[in-house]
């Protein structure tokens, strides 16, 4: 394993906690999510949304957001009246995504010697570009400048380039190094689905809708203590996460943890046939009035929660869907063609480390 410089490194004895929260119409008091003596921010997004952001939700939303060219003209009215109504289940951007504390993850470490690490240099070409990113997500409420025993290192990610156009200049995601942090953080032990079994019970439906969280960590509140854990050290400074961050090992049971409450509480007001792998959600239906219906009961606990999704990665009352690396359609399900492709093309592994990639692309098989 590499230390760096100045880098304190603990020894690690796991146990991990996710407590649900008994009363989920109590609200979080503004101070506590966004009342950091260090954070100026002058719009936060709550737990309960304020009316501004409400309001920018709905500004957000438009008609062409949603796919429907394949429904009946009908259809396409009825449950576009239905998603433009429930405007308040949509996000596009950091300041209007959900907040929910209808889980409160809590953590326990191996060690509680904090990790120390010193920030990595950023090409002077692309630190404006990063300042700015910075102050959207103070303003947005989803960091707060921070001082902690702990800091992580943040990494640039290049993002992919545009094919159609490829003189345009490299991008690049921030995330967090959290390699050593795991190592001292219990693995989960809430399960996942089993994807076979998953996706058997999908394939019983003739009809199928999927909906996407728009960045599904970020609308989990963390605990207090974790955010000064989750303090990242940057070249302007250190900054702590009040969300949920993507690369945390647990943080996708924790989310899973999120929607099976969802999915449990709809199932007691009648609401069935609804299933999901984390973040993506499948609604099933025999016909199109049932499936609307089922829409409209999820929009509805969405909006009761606050969480949000993306209008965009939504797909409506279709016959076939692509889910979890399958093409399932109604008692028919296999892998999608552009898997097996890869598979076919792959180079034969010479090495431990390329038949990793390999293994894993196979894992459907």
């Amino acid at each position: 394993m590499h230390f760096n410089k100045g880098q304190v490194f603990g020894e690690a004895t796991p146990s991990f906690l996710l407590k649900t929260n008994e009363n989920t119409n109590d609200n979080i008091e503004i101070e506590k999510i966004c009342g950091s003596p260090h954070n100026n921010t002058s719009m936060c997004n709550l737990i309960t949304p304020s009316e501004d952001i409400l309001k920018k939700r709905k500004d957000e939303l438009s008609e062409t957001d949603f796919k429907l060219e394949h429904l009946t003209s009908d259809q396409k009215q009825l449950l576009l009246e239905t998603l433009l109504d429930r405007s308040e289940a949509f996000s596009k951007s950091p300041k209007t995504i959900g907040c929910t504390d209808r889980v409160i993850p809590t953590f326990n470490f191996r060690s509680h010697n904090p990790i120390k690490t010193l920030p990595f240099e950023i090409p002077h070409a692309i630190q404006g570009t990063i300042k700015e990113e910075l102050n959207e997500l103070i303003e947005a409420g989803l960091i707060h400048r921070n001082i902690s025993q702990w800091s992580l290192p943040m990494v640039l990610v290049k993002k992919k380039q545009n094919p159609t156009n490829p003189h345009k200049p490299a991008s690049y995601r921030m995330a967090l190094d959290l390699r050593l942090l795991n190592t001292i953080l219990e693995n989960s032990t809430y399960p996942l689905p089993k994807i076979p079994t998953l996706i058997n019970e999908i394939s019983k439906y003739p009809f199928y809708t999927t909906i996407d969280f728009c960045k599904a960590y970020w609308q989990i509140l963390l605990p207090e203590e974790m955010q000064d854990v989750l303090t990242f050290t940057t070249p302007f400074g250190t900054f702590a996460n009040r969300r949920l961050v993507f690369g945390l090992k647990t943080a996708a049971s924790i989310f899973q943890a999120l929607v099976d409450l969802l999915i449990d509480e709809l199932k007691l007001s009648g609401t069935t046939g609804i299933y999901a792998y984390q973040d993506d959600i499948v609604i099933e239906a025999h016909s199109f009035q049932e499936m609307h219906n089922k829409i409209r009961s999820v929009l509805d606990i969405l909006i009761k929660y606050n969480l949000t999704l993306s209008s965009e990665k939504c797909v409506f009352f279709k016959s076939t869907i692509d889910y979890l690396g399958f093409n399932i359609s109604h008692n028919k399900i296999q892998p999608i063609t552009s898997n097996i492709l890869k598979i076919t093309s792959f180079q034969p592994p010479r090495t431990v480390k390329q038949v990793r990639p390999f293994a894993w692309s196979m894992w459907f098989l």
